[in-house]
């Protein structure tokens, strides 16, 4: 009889630990500490988390993350977003709005917000999809002009120059670009411009210069 009463009490005691867990893992969402930090790839401050929701339009929209990695979102407010990549954070909001929705499709997009300038047709701010290359980026500005210089793009952050060579095929979350950065092709060296110019006066000059040395024989 002991013995019964002893299980009768264990057995809810120990049924209770994982149905809090998972309670609470539901109601924490991005904001847990699984999210992680917002070091290298996923939502940094200042980016745009554009959500789409199958057929809810007033979910639907493009919310800018706030310094604190903080985005607000329609019915479910304040939620911690850095660090998150954009299939991951789907998948969270998608727990999220279950609570309110049945079988919620959703789609998510971080976009960086980049001002692509120097030798670029198009220079201009853009709403940038993280998951593109720095040179599907610059291609957003109609990409790099003839004078431009493709091995020496520059990332500039409040007016200072970071990084010098950023490489075209890198991929923007995993570059430091930030939201507010500046991408900016320089122009390429005169000579490097205009070595084929260059080149036929050379060659011009060589040629004259043989001609006459023939002439005066």
């Amino acid at each position: 009889m002991g013995v019964r009463l002893l299980m009768a009490a264990l057995v809810p005691a120990l049924l209770a630990g994982p149905l809090a867990a998972q309670s609470d893992g539901a109601r924490a969402g991005p904001d847990s500490a699984r999210a992680g930090g917002g070091g290298g790839g996923g939502v940094r401050p200042g980016d745009v988390v554009n959500v789409w929701v199958w057929r809810e339009r007033d979910l639907t929209g493009e919310f800018v993350v706030d310094a604190r990695g903080i985005v607000v979102l329609p019915m479910l407010g304040e939620r911690r977003v850095a660090g998150w990549p954009a299939d991951s954070l789907a998948d969270e909001l998608r727990a999220a709005f279950h609570r309110f929705i049945i079988n919620p499709s959703i789609r998510v997009t971080v976009l960086r917000r980049v001002t692509i300038g120097g030798q670029v047709q198009r220079p201009g701010l853009y709403p940038v999809d993280a998951t593109v290359t720095i040179g599907g980026a610059i291609a957003l500005a109609g990409g790099i002009t003839g004078s431009g210089d493709p091995r020496h793009v520059r990332l500039m952050r409040g007016g200072r120059v970071l990084v010098t060579a950023l490489g075209i095929e890198t991929v923007l979350e995993r570059s430091p670009v930030q939201s507010g950065d500046v991408v900016y092709v320089p122009e390429r060296a005169w000579l490097s411009r205009n070595l084929p110019s260059v080149l036929v006066g050379v060659g011009s000059a060589i040629v004259s210069g043989v001609t006459v040395a023939l002439l005066a024989r």
